[in-house]
C-alpha cells in the first residue's frame, strides 16, 4: 500500500469517527451560542427600558466571550480529531508491508548513508532481510517497528531512524491538513 493509498484509508477509517467528533463539537458550540444568547434576552427584557447603547455595551463581551468558548471547543475536538487520526494512521501501517515489501526494505537501506552500521532495530519478520542487507550489523528486534529499520553507530552517538513510523511523523504535518479538509467537506456537503 502506497502513500495515495494510506492517505486513503486513512480518510475512510477516520471520516465516521471525525464526523461525530465535529458533530459534537458543533452542537456543544451551538449550545454556548444558544445560551448567551438566551442571557442576552433576558437581559433585554429586564432592561428594555435603558438605552440601546447599554445593551449593546453588556451584550457584546458575553457574545465575545461566548464565540471564545465556541472557538476552544472547535479547537479541542479539531485537536481531538488529529489525534485520533494519527493513531489511526500508526495502526494501519502494518498495510504497507503487503505486497513489494522486500523492494520497499531495500530502498530504505539504500536511503541510508554508506557506513558500517553497528546495531539495526528491525520488524520480528524482518530479520532475514536485514541480515542479508547489512550482514555485518548486530540485529535487534522491535516489534515497536511495524517496518523498514533504525541504524546506528558508535554507541548510539549517529542514529537513524528509516522506519514507517518515523515516516509518518514527519509526513503528518503535510498529510493532517488534507485529511481535515476532507473531513470538513464531508460534514458540509462539498
Amino acid at each position: 500500500m502506497g502513500y495515495k493509498e494510506l492517505i486513503e484509508a486513512l480518510r475512510r477509517e477516520g471520516d465516521e469517527k471525525a464526523r461525530a467528533i465535529l458533530q459534537e463539537a458543533e452542537a456543544e458550540a451551538e449550545k454556548i451560542i444558544v445560551a448567551a444568547a438566551e442571557r442576552i434576552k433576558r437581559m433585554q427584557e429586564e432592561y428594555n427600558l435603558m438605552q440601546v447603547s447599554t445593551i449593546n455595551d453588556q451584550t457584546d463581551p458575553i457574545l465575545s466571550e461566548a464565540e471564545q468558548k465556541a472557538d476552544a471547543t472547535r479547537l479541542a475536538a479539531e485537536k481531538d480529531i488529529s489525534v485520533r487520526l494519527y493513531h489511526l494512521a500508526v495502526s494501519i501501517l502494518n498495510n504497507l508491508r503487503d505486497e513489494g515489501y522486500p523492494d520497499v526494505f531495500r530502498l530504505l537501506v539504500k536511503e541510508l548513508p554508506s557506513c558500517k552500521w553497528e546495531i539495526v532495530k528491525v520488524n520480528p519478520q524482518d530479520e532475514k532481510i536485514a541480515r542479508e542487507y547489512l550482514p555485518d550489523s548486530g540485529i535487534i528486534i522491535d516489534s515497536s517497528i511495524t517496518g523498514g529499520l533504525e541504524v546506528q553507530v558508535k554507541a548510539g552517538k549517529i542514529r537513524i531512524a528509516n522506519t514507517f513510523e518515523k515516516r509518518l511523523e514527519r509526513a503528518w504535518i503535510e498529510v493532517l491538513p488534507g485529511l481535515m479538509r476532507d473531513i470538513y467537506g464531508n460534514l458540509t456537503g462539498d
